[in-house]
């Protein structure tokens, strides 16, 4: 390996000096240390190098000089961590002793969920990338981690860049990637340098690991002031904000949080993270605290609506409606809903929150809602999202209100019960079972079961006549068909056959008797049709004859 690096001149290691290249093996691992390592880990007689992206990327001599000895800057000290004899691969340095094992398992676990399995390092390694396993790239040189900082944890929130460098790099030069100049190793980084409107974007949202592993919790929210909506939609520090929120904050900690998402509400939880951390301050937060963010949500009740017709905040504001404990928060959102009724309950993610409302609050709150739903009762019934909001209406209402959303459900029937998504609204209906409603559905569908049985949709509402609606009804619907000039097309009907075998289960008497011999006169034209043949397959698991 190291011939085929002394060939390449585009190959950083290709680039060290021989005193550099000599250095690089002060610290050795010995076999005996970990005796399950499978690699050659003696530095002082193999130069070990896993080929990354950066091999073949051409370095001065100079840069890669200046890149060994920041790499001494990045040492991870635990001085909490003391090795015994049963834990594996415990590296000394000095007086202390360092547990590689157990460094790897806090390592590898901070970055698990944000980093996709990559490793975090000088140049922020992703999955199936390649690393440099010599000791002092691994993290291992002379320097104290700790040393100059002064106390301050936010000082420690080191920041990958952009441009690939280390915060605390000695490095004074350009990146050799983006041309963004890094900071001294001396002097590390203010909060306010970071958080500062001319640099806050220059770095990415991600704290570095090991601060994230060992100093997030030391850090205040009031250090964040003027930054917290930012990071609140950031994948790794919505977390952070999250746990700060778990752990307990201050009244004045909490006001700032509440002062500054209330500005950026609409942002916030339309936001994939926004949304979830939104979700946890909803419910850290007080009763006053709570109808403050409702009533900044509904103040403007049609970006309020555009809020619930989004995919993610349906989903938040269901949430919120879990954890409403007053009427005027109730009374709030209700009353902004009410002026985007059709337009939520025709929608995706919208029909989710009526559907919410309907289900967790009592009538007397949701009368505006079912008024509007009743009103618009065929272009809400006859829309995918709508015919399920329609159902859950008859389902959760009560008293005279309901009665009227049945009257209107009834007034349109037939023409619902030809549609896709109107149907399912209708055999709903019958499935209730209530005798007042059937006796008015039959009456409504009178005339109209043999022209309803030719359609897709139709024809199983008629079926769901037949099971639901008693013998009663069932026999004055069979003796509408079997008298109809039609009948016999009902037989090879790819959807009328479905309804005849219906009326084969439900009839009894001489009505199934008079039906028998009607198809007895058609068995010529059944036997002869792919339709026709299933029923007289429904026939013999009938063990009824047509002899």
């Amino acid at each position: 390996m190291e011939q085929k690096h002394s060939q390449n001149p585009n190959f950083p290691a290709s680039q060290l000096s021989d005193n550099q290249q000599n250095n690089r093996g002060e610290h050795s691992f010995s076999q005996e240390t970990h005796p399950q390592m499978p690699l050659n880990v003696n530095f002082q007689t193999s130069d070990q190098e896993i080929q990354s992206p950066f091999s073949r990327l051409t370095l001065s001599q100079d840069f890669q000089s200046q890149r060994e000895t920041s790499s001494y800057n990045i040492l991870l000290r635990l001085d909490g961590l003391e090795a015994t004899k049963s834990d594996p691969f415990s590296v000394g340095f000095g007086e202390k002793q360092v547990n590689i094992g157990e460094v790897q398992q806090a390592l590898f676990r901070g970055q698990a969920q944000s980093n996709d399995g990559g490793v975090n390092g000088p140049f922020n390694l992703e999955v199936q990338q390649n690393i440099n396993v010599r000791p002092e790239i691994m993290g291992f040189g002379k320097r104290r981690y700790l040393d100059g900082v002064g106390g301050d944890p936010l000082r420690l929130m080191k920041y990958q860049g952009n441009g690939f460098y280390d915060t605390f790099s000695n490095n004074h030069e350009y990146s050799f990637l983006h041309g963004k100049k890094p900071f001294s190793g001396t002097t590390p980084p203010s909060p306010n340098f970071l958080f500062s409107d001319n640099n806050f974007k220059t770095f990415s949202s991600r704290p570095s690991l090991c601060s994230n592993l060992h100093l997030y919790q030391q850090f205040s929210i009031e250090s964040l002031r003027g930054r917290i909506v930012s990071l609140a939609k950031d994948p790794m520090w919505s977390g952070i904000l999250k746990s700060k929120l778990e752990e307990g904050l201050t009244l004045p900690s909490l006001e700032l949080v509440l002062s500054e998402v209330l500005e950026f509400l609409s942002d916030v939880i339309t936001n994939q993270f926004g949304s979830q951390f939104l979700q946890k301050l909803f419910m850290v937060c007080n009763v006053e605290q709570r109808t403050r963010i409702i009533f900044t949500l509904t103040r403007n009740p049609f970006k309020f609506i555009n809020i619930c017709l989004h995919s993610f905040g349906a989903t938040t504001m269901q949430k919120l409606l879990e954890k409403l404990d007053s009427s005027q928060q109730i009374s709030l959102i209700v009353s902004a809903l009410s002026l985007g009724v059709v337009a939520l309950a025709n929608d995706p993610s919208g029909h989710l929150v009526i559907q919410h409302c309907v289900k967790q609050f009592t009538t007397e709150y949701n009368k505006i809602l079912l008024n509007e739903i009743g009103n618009n009762c065929f272009v809400i019934a006859t829309n995918k999202s709508g015919c399920c909001v329609m159902q859950s209406c008859v389902e959760h209402s009560y008293g005279e209100l309901r009665e009227w959303l049945i009257c209107n459900i009834v007034a349109n029937a037939v023409h619902l019960a030809e549609d896709p998504y109107g149907n399912y609204v209708v055999q709903y209906l019958l499935g209730m079972k209530i005798p007042e409603v059937m006796t008015h559905l039959v009456r409504r569908f009178e005339g109209n079961f043999v022209s309803l049985s030719f359609n897709k949709y139709a024809s199983n509402v008629v079926e769901k006549f037949l099971e639901t609606s008693g013998e009663k009804h069932s026999r004055k619907i069979i003796i509408e068909l079997i008298t109809s000039p039609n009948f016999c097309m009902l037989l090879v009907d790819p959807f009328g056959n479905f309804v005849i075998q219906s009326a084969l289960s439900e009839a009894k008497g001489h009505v199934r008797d008079s039906l028998l011999n009607v198809i007895r006169a058609n068995v010529p034209s059944i036997r002869s049709s792919l339709y026709g043949k299933k029923i007289l397959s429904c026939l013999e698991k009938m063990k009824l004859s047509l002899v």
